[in-house]
């Protein structure tokens, strides 16, 4: 990723994250995602990798009563946020590690679970400023989103879990997208009915259909009996994957 790119994206992801504006569609995704995770999850003895942890929020929620806590990050501002937030909380057990989660350097068989929340599964893509390179191909098979989760795939325990939210592809689901980054102050730039949103400042967000979604995953060697969609409001989806 080129690095200019990179810098105005994480600017702009990290504007999105601390910023007060949120679509109501989007924050109840967000609470129902939460309170679904909290339910199954909370007070486990767990090994705990949050792919793409932004500000480390889900770390305070998972890390007081889990075993481990793996947060994987690439924006600096973040990380900061991150470990300010953790060291706060006293949460010893809890570590952020900076860097591209595409190449991070992950222990075979190691997790309990792997979580990629708030939406973040959408963002990973080859980057390029020709929109058109996206095609209904390219987003049915995104490398980097297939080697990301095949990597974090690999890192669970036979009987492990990943869980992933993702935006459906329904108007409803654009509609919030372009209202969240139009208000933040980054105007997309993609044309209406296209199956990802881009903005001005180089953020990307993809929408996912069932098949879409089941396509990149078959290409990280997880087939759909693993997998489990959980429908957590009408823009968005909780994603499930069981590792055998």
């Amino acid at each position: 990723m080129p690095d200019r790119l990179r810098e105005q994206e994480n600017e702009t992801l990290q504007n999105m994250l601390l910023g007060d504006y949120v679509p109501a569609a989007i924050a109840d995704a967000r609470r129902r995602q939460d309170e679904f995770m909290m339910q199954r999850f909370a007070n486990q003895p767990l090994r705990i990798a949050d792919i793409g942890s932004g500000d480390g929020y889900h770390g305070t929620m998972f890390a007081p009563g889990c075993k481990l806590y793996h947060g994987y990050e690439i924006a600096p501002a973040l990380i900061k946020l991150t470990r300010e937030r953790w060291a706060k909380a006293g949460l010893d057990n809890a570590t952020v590690f900076e860097g591209d989660v595409a190449t991070a350097d992950l222990p075979a068989e190691f997790y309990d679970l792997a979580i990629c929340m708030y939406f973040t599964p959408g963002n990973f893509r080859d980057v390029q400023s020709d929109w058109t390179f996206y095609t209904d191909g390219y987003l049915d098979h995104n490398p980097v989103f297939i080697r990301i989760m095949s990597s974090f795939y690999r890192a669970l325990k036979p009987g492990g879990q990943m869980y992933l939210t993702v935006y459906r592809d329904v108007p409803e689901a654009e509609a919030a997208q372009r209202d969240f980054y139009s208000t933040t102050g980054h105007p997309p730039v993609t044309p209406a009915g296209s199956r990802f949103v881009a903005t001005a400042d180089a953020f990307w967000s993809a929408r996912w259909t069932k098949k879409s979604m089941l396509s990149n995953l078959a290409d990280c060697e997880i087939v759909s009996q693993q997998v489990r969609f959980h429908e957590l409001n009408a823009i968005a989806w909780l994603v499930e994957i069981n590792k055998k």
